[in-house]
């Protein structure tokens, strides 16, 4: 994970396209994706989390006093008809021209991506946590109008907005920050409590260890 300057920062380089967590010398979360055509942009995979502390609140490495880990969730729906990619990636010869095949509901929804960091049925890399550590969880959600997610953890709870609970709701780009100390050892999935997000991918699973 890059640590970029305050200089970097101010000159732009950090925004330049940056799809890492990012944490720089108050403490806030915001999410970055380009506004130049957002929907395309975004739909293309140009977003990503930037974290942003107070100065004294981290280590030298640049990670949080307070926590132990970091993990960052990005519960997004990819709409691959409206990414940068998707006309020529699409628009295969002989076919309906592609500006009527997008306007067809059941097209696009074939390409309709539900997804964790980018990926679906459980294909994340398996965050691997420890009993008693402090964990602080980054969610975050994606601009599509089905982007209303309720994340959820199987066998863990954590806190957020001064509440325990399992779930914690995101809707369109949107973002929360939740703290979990992980308590009970195993492998427990992790996923949208969205009956149809949950069904279409967006779920992975984390193992906690004693």
């Amino acid at each position: 994970m890059r640590r970029f300057t305050p200089v970097e920062l101010a000159i732009g380089v950090a925004l330049a396209g940056s799809l890492a967590a990012v944490t720089i010398p108050a403490f806030v979360r915001e999410l970055h994706a380009s506004h130049f055509v957002e929907p395309t942009d975004i739909n293309t995979g140009l977003v990503g989390p930037i974290i942003v502390g107070a100065k004294g609140a981290f280590r030298p490495d640049g990670t949080p006093k307070d926590v132990d880990r970091e993990i960052v969730a990005d519960l997004a729906i990819f709409d691959e008809t409206r990414s940068a990619y998707a006309e020529a990636n699409l628009n295969l010869p002989g076919r309906r021209p592609f500006d009527l095949k997008t306007t067809d509901p059941t097209f696009r929804e074939q390409y309709l991506m539900y997804t964790i960091n980018g990926l679906i049925e459980g294909n994340l890399t398996l965050p691997t946590l420890k009993a008693g550590e402090r964990v602080r969880w980054y969610l975050m959600s994606n601009s599509n109008e089905e982007d209303v997610h309720a994340a959820h953890w199987h066998g863990q709870t954590v806190v957020a907005m001064h509440m325990r609970t399992d779930t914690v709701p995101l809707g369109p780009m949107a973002m929360m920050v939740a703290d979990m100390v992980p308590d009970t050892p195993g492998v427990w999935l992790f996923h949208c409590h969205v009956d149809e997000h949950y069904e279409r991918g967006m779920q992975a699973l984390m193992r906690v260890v004693p």
